[in-house]
């Protein structure tokens, strides 16, 4: 890392996980390199508030001096229900600041300003308005610190980015999630924002759709200058406060929508710079606040993507850690170039974590096992945290899983007796140590990002590829083409394949999310570099890490015994010794499927067999009492 430093280079450090890439950053002595470090402190940015607390924490021990920015929702006094005085408008001021906030897009430090204009500074002594200031931070980077720790979304601060060594910590994801909420940055607070944009500099038109419409060049044009010159208006401070449908980003999105370009797959791209404005005190300073906005729509007029980058260029050298880079998404969520530095190659992985890190990984089945929407097979994983629970006892209590299947996975691990089970999820696992000295861990399916997600980042980076298809019909439309098969006609061939000239890269992004948070998640145990003898066993219930060399036996899954199958056993084992023909005789099952049931178990180790030991040559089964009757586990 030094080396790229000392060469200003811009590096992706391709770093296994549980390497000690956090560790090296957050314990170094960093103010005794101020030739490397332009004399100001390293800038340490987080994916998540605990992986900073725990960064932080590592700083602290090595006796570094250090620095850890906290957001406003952490601690702003505005934030709590003590805060229903005094009022703004009508509005309680904690109602109101969360509003200019969240729904009007307004930065925290300009959100207390504008409070204490519109309260004419007259808020209680021992309550005041507290929160991270400009005036905070511009000294702070000066100051006499070796790293100062933060989340990603510290990186659009410009004090932060200007001039320093910034580190990110896994790879920042800077699109704006379109959640259907009046508090979220969501299509219809898009369309709200712009059409009062629009109304703002008198422009000729009043619409998004119309504006999308002459974007594409599909509408007559007679204003186009008119509408030029209503996108160049400057809006002022008051503007978000007096209109609820304001919203800072609406200039910026107005004009990226109208710059539109065609590309790949009927995406629309467009991109234009957003220059928040100073906040008082600094309208003289050179702040460098740019962020460069990039709207992604198709030809439905149907917006997909909002992505807000801050410019990162003026850093003085930018590094960044991942376990798994895809360079494409580094290179576009932080707008600046990178080289890759790959300390270990893959089978050097395999023997580092095989020796060194002596981590056993069990695949556990043979399907993705798809959770981005919940648990979908719950038979089967129920079953399988059962067995898990039953083959290791209290040593299982922990286990990574998708937002969506965490509140059942806990349920489940409780029902079989597991107390208070740990359960991270996809994302949140990224540099946390929280599992490093658990012996069993249990990575339950994986995430999938879709095919839109990926087109739509595809179009941003100017690539072209498309989703593999089938010679069969598209069901949506047959065959007439329609937005679920892109138009096509026809179905999406199995597995997340892609064609075209990019297809490659296509098909890294998706692996990016389906394949590397799973990777990412069964590396989390088997992580404690104090103990040499330490080791840790995974069971992994998705194939989509085969065939890297991340697994080292694998079971045949879960199969839930169908009601006949069940009776079979259950009539088997507690008979003690019997025959196939014996069984059909007593229950209602052919000879056949009585016989096919017992060499199952006899196959799963559940039973024994004495060939031609029965009456007539029949074999005779003689089955564990321990046998279950609703499910077989195989675990490898």
């Amino acid at each position: 890392m030094l080396d790229a430093l000392q060469e200003r280079s811009n590096t992706l450090f391709d770093v296994p996980t549980a390497l000690g890439k956090t560790h090296t950053i957050a314990t170094a002595s960093w103010g005794e390199y101020p030739s490397l470090t332009n004399r100001r402190p390293v800038v340490h940015f987080h994916k998540t508030r605990d992986a900073r607390d725990e960064a932080a924490k590592k700083s602290k021990n090595a006796g570094l001096d250090s620095e850890v920015l906290q957001g406003w929702e952490e601690i702003s006094l505005p934030a709590s229900d003590a805060f229903d005085w005094p009022s703004i408008r009508g509005k309680p001021l904690r109602q109101w600041i969360h509003q200019q906030c969240e729904r009007n897009g307004m930065r925290y430090p300009e959100a207390v300003h504008r409070a204490k204009i519109e309260l004419n500074d007259d808020l209680l002594d021992e309550a005041p308005l507290t929160g991270i200031q400009w005036a905070d931070l511009l000294p702070l980077t000066r100051a006499d610190v070796d790293i100062i720790h933060a989340t990603h979304q510290f990186a659009f601060a410009p004090p932060l980015r200007n001039g320093t060594v910034a580190v990110f910590d896994e790879q920042p994801d800077f699109t704006r999630n379109l959640k259907d909420s009046p508090d979220e940055l969501s299509r219809e607070r898009i369309r709200c924002a712009v059409v009062a944009y629009l109304d703002e500099g008198e422009a000729p038109i009043q619409t998004l759709g119309l504006l999308m419409e002459l974007s594409k060049g599909g509408a007559d044009k007679p204003f186009q200058g008119e509408l030029q010159n209503a996108l160049t208006h400057q809006t002022d401070r008051d503007w978000c406060v007096s209109n609820d449908d304001a919203h800072p980003l609406a200039p910026a999105l107005t004009r990226a929508i109208f710059r539109a370009e065609p590309r790949s797959t009927g995406r629309y791209v467009g991109t234009a710079t957003y220059t928040p404005q100073a906040p008082s005190g600094f309208g003289g300073s050179n702040l460098n606040t740019d962020q460069e906005v990039t709207v992604v729509f198709d030809d439905e007029n149907t917006i997909q993507t909002v992505r807000v980058v801050p410019d990162m260029s003026q850093a003085h050298t930018i590094l960044g850690l991942d376990a798994f880079p895809t360079k494409p998404l580094w290179e576009l969520n932080t707008g600046v170039s990178f080289d890759v530095n790959h300390l270990l190659s893959a089978p050097e992985r395999m023997v580092w974590r095989r020796r060194e890190k002596q981590l056993r990984v069990v695949q556990v089945g043979s399907n993705a096992n798809h959770c981005t929407h919940g648990i979908e097979n719950t038979e089967k994983v129920r079953a399988l945290v059962e067995e898990i629970r039953d083959r290791h006892g209290s040593d299982f209590s922990t286990a990574i899983t998708s937002k969506a299947a965490e509140d059942t996975l806990k349920q489940m691990m409780e029902v079989a007796g597991v107390n208070e089970p740990t359960i991270l999820t996809f994302g949140e696992q990224n540099s946390r140590n929280v599992l490093g000295d658990e012996d069993v861990g249990l990575v339950v399916g994986c995430i999938d990002m879709g095919d839109g997600p990926v087109l739509d980042r595809l179009a941003e980076l100017g690539l072209e590829a498309s989703p593999d298809r089938k010679n069969t019909e598209c069901s949506d439309c047959e065959g007439d083409g329609c937005r679920e098969c892109n138009h096509t006609g026809k179905e999406r061939a199995e597995g997340r394949g892609f064609a075209g000239p990019d297809a490659r890269i296509a098909e890294r992004i998706c692996a990016s999310v389906r394949q590397d948070e799973v990777k990412q998640a069964t590396s989390r145990w088997g992580r404690n570099p104090d103990d040499p003898t330490d080791s840790a066993t995974v069971y992994v219930h998705t194939n989509v890490i085969r065939p890297s060399l991340l697994l080292d036996d694998d079971g045949e899954g879960v199969e839930i015994l169908a009601k006949k199958q069940s009776n079979v056993v259950s009539f088997a084992r507690d008979r003690g010794a019997t025959t196939a023909r014996e069984v059909s005789d007593n229950i209602n099952v052919s000879r056949k499927h009585a016989s096919n049931v017992l060499k199952r178990l006899v196959e799963r180790g559940y039973a024994s067999v004495d060939r031609g030991a029965g009456s007539y040559n029949r074999d005779v089964f003689t089955v564990a009492s321990a046998t279950p009757t609703d499910r077989f586990v195989d675990l490898g």
